[in-house]
């Protein structure tokens, strides 16, 4: 596994935290054959859920159930780097402007 994936979604409350964790759970057994979940942080504003894979498209098209599942999909940004590389590729939402960055 070649590559991070990061699912990230603004927030700082408890609650927040408890459906990200709920979601981090829930992708640890959904992506199992083609990625592992490698964890999460809470900082700055952010909740990012980290994500190891050899296929980091394939890795968060299957996580879609499980954003749409727990209303997270119209509120996450998501990207991918080479675990040799610091800069990250915007995947999701499509066609975002923006760079990608984890605070």
């Amino acid at each position: 596994m070649n590559y991070q994936l990061v699912l990230q979604v603004r927030g700082e409350s408890l609650s927040d935290f408890d459906a990200m964790m709920d979601l981090e759970q829930e992708l640890a057994v959904k992506l199992g054959d083609i990625a592992e979940v490698d964890g999460h942080d809470m900082g700055c504003g952010e909740i990012n859920i980290f994500i190891l894979t050899s296929n980091p498209e394939a890795a968060f098209e299957k996580s879609k159930p499980c954003l749409i599942k727990h209303k997270f999909l119209n509120r996450i940004k998501s990207g991918f780097r080479a675990l040799s590389e610091d800069t990250f590729t915007t995947i999701w939402p499509e066609n975002l402007a923006d760079e990608f960055i984890v605070a």
